[in-house]
């Protein structure tokens, strides 16, 4: 075999495996061996947003950077993990959708704006009743309106607005826009009296309610039990007045008897 056949058998063999490799990498990277693009699947195409009425609450923990730096890390995940599962438990009891869930706050969402009100009161109360060690103290905020449906929740102005109502709440209240408390109105939830305050990023003021949730202390159907004190001083003063020789007219004074 000549020199030129023999460097022509070799470049036929180069081309050859340079082909092979060449089918190898194209299929690696998605392509078929007929160097031809595979089809990609078809992504289902999303929906338009639809607009839809939603009653928003945010719940916020209060000082959880103090928290955090008073009982360590993992003192205070312990802490807001107790939290959110009382949050996420009481969204439930009412129908709520946990939208946003981090480190010290709570989004949910309702289709009612009464659930949202029975649920941020049922939150404040059942905090209340955790051991010391595991209360903390949260802002509630809660608004109702227009927003936008999208695949990861809710999206518009009314969104914003919600968030900016609990941030206006103090620790351990139940802030409700204007708008949530009209649709309370037929039942006369008692809310305290409302005030004006100024929302982050809104232009113009808002009007703001309390939502009361503390339960109110039961009227004493009886008298209070005299103390085991106040009972044997009353004995005592009835043995007194057995003592003295005309009942009728006797009087019993307690202290230093004066001259006369």
């Amino acid at each position: 075999m000549c020199p030129a056949q023999a460097t022509a058998r070799a470049s036929g063999r180069n081309h050859t495996t340079l082909r092979h490799s060449a089918r190898l990498l194209l299929s690696l990277a998605g392509m078929n061996t007929q160097n031809h693009p595979r089809r990609l699947e078809s992504r289902p195409r999303e929906t338009a947003p639809e607009e839809v009425e939603v009653a928003l609450l945010f719940c916020d923990v209060v000082r959880s950077t103090e928290l955090t730096r008073r009982l360590g890390d993992r003192g205070a995940y312990g802490v807001i993990q107790c939290f959110h599962t009382l949050v996420l438990r009481a969204a439930a009891a009412f129908r709520g959708q946990e939208l946003e869930l981090r480190g010290d706050g709570v989004l949910l969402a309702f289709e009612s704006p009464p659930h949202a009100a029975d649920c941020a009161i049922e939150i404040q109360r059942a905090l209340l009743g955790l051991p010391q060690g595991r209360r903390v103290s949260v802002r509630i905020g809660i608004h109702t309106g227009p927003v936008l449906r999208i695949a990861a929740g809710y999206f518009g102005s009314n969104v914003i607005l919600a968030a900016r109502v609990a941030e206006e709440a103090a620790p351990g209240e139940i802030l409700a826009s204007a708008a949530l408390v009209r649709r309370l109105a037929d039942r006369n939830p008692g809310v305290g009296a409302g005030r004006w305050v100024s929302l982050k990023g809104v232009p113009e003021p808002n009007l703001v309610f309390e939502l009361p949730w503390r339960p109110k202390r039961a009227a004493l159907a009886e008298p209070p039990c005299p103390s085991p004190a106040h009972e044997a001083l009353l004995l005592t003063l009835g043995r007194v007045r057995e003592s003295l020789p005309n009942q009728d007219d006797a009087s019993c004074m307690l202290g230093r008897r004066e001259a006369v």
